[in-house]
């Protein structure tokens, strides 16, 4: 019996099946590492935009606060035993990772009437969020300036400035120069645990006290 050849049905050999399959499998690889390339690069983007804002608000809030203080003093850290006298205020050519801020009572020149701090927290390896505190006094108050700085346990529910944070100044984050300016030396992180972003931030601030 002869089978009319227009009911006859072509296949494929397996030679043009496999051919086709790499080809597909070339595509999509492709496709993939594209994909991949561009999240890498819009991540990065990313990460990048949010480091430049941080600097941008850091440098533009200690500005401020630094030329409306009357004073500024370093301390080591926010740690009690770091800065509950004034001899722990670290002196020139020296760095911490607490910058505080003093703005006095305009009549008197001596009674305290705020205080600003901005302190990097240490979370044991070298990395941590940048934290800032406001404090008002009124009346101003003439007790002596370490008093008037809330407790550490306090302070750590501060606002975050920086989300994460790396000391470049002996491993510190401020240093004092010549005991007149503040050089702020770091590094911004953002991102995850697999994939971080980084950048330095050097600036310098010098009070008008």
């Amino acid at each position: 019996m002869k089978i009319d050849k227009h009911l006859r049905k072509k296949g494929y050999s397996l030679v043009e099946v496999i051919v086709a399959l790499t080809i597909s499998v070339a595509v999509i690889g492709g496709v993939m590492s594209f994909y991949i390339q561009f999240y890498k690069v819009s991540f990065i983007n990313e990460q990048k935009n949010k480091i430049n804002h941080d600097m941008r608000q850091l440098t533009g809030e200690l500005t401020r606060a630094g030329r409306q203080a009357n004073d500024h003093f370093i301390y080591k850290s926010i740690s009690t035993a770091d800065r509950d006298t004034a001899s722990d205020r670290l002196l020139t050519d020296s760095s911490g990772d607490f910058l505080l801020f003093i703005y006095k009572d305009n009549s008197t020149e001596v009674e305290i009437s705020k205080i600003i701090g901005y302190f990097r927290e240490n979370n044991g390896d070298d990395l941590g969020p940048v934290r800032r505190f406001e404090r008002d006094f009124s009346p101003a108050s003439n007790l002596p300036m370490e008093s008037l700085i809330p407790a550490p346990q306090q302070l750590k529910n501060s606002p975050k400035v920086i989300e994460l944070s790396k000391g470049l100044a002996d491993g510190r984050l401020f240093y004092n120069f010549l005991g007149r300016s503040i050089i702020i030396n770091g590094q911004i992180y953002h991102g995850n645990n697999a994939k971080r972003v980084t950048e330095t931030y050097n600036f310098t601030i010098s009070p008008r006290g």
